[in-house]
């Protein structure tokens, strides 16, 4: 019964070490300079962070994330996967993001 609970509580603190791990980091300009705001779960509105419609790069890190046009994660919606954007431009979203959501398994968090 000891080792199933230690079992339990190592794949708890893993989830926690993912979850905590996954990261969104917007940019104001291309190529990761100006202002920038990180993330680490779903924002319905940027507005509130003062980064509505300024994205121009991104940065994500363990997760995939959609960036959505409008607030509410409607309007066209583009999803990343870790990695480097160093331009929103060629993917039509430069100085348009307004939500971003966290996916998990799969399905948008």
């Amino acid at each position: 019964m000891h080792s199933d609970l230690r079992l339990l509580l190592g794949g708890l603190l893993a989830l926690a070490g993912f979850q905590a791990s996954a990261q969104l980091r917007l940019y104001e300009h291309d190529r990761f300079t100006g202002r920038s705001v990180s993330v680490n779960s779903s924002v319905r509105d940027l507005a509130r962070q003062g980064f509505n419609d300024k994205a121009s790069s991104a940065i994500v890190r363990g997760g995939n994330w959609v960036l959505c046009q409008d607030s509410q994660f409607r309007g066209r919606c583009l999803t990343l996967h870790p990695g480097r954007y160093p331009s929103l431009s060629a993917m039509g979203l430069n100085d348009r993001v307004s939500s971003v959501r966290r996916v998990v398994r799969g399905r948008p968090r």
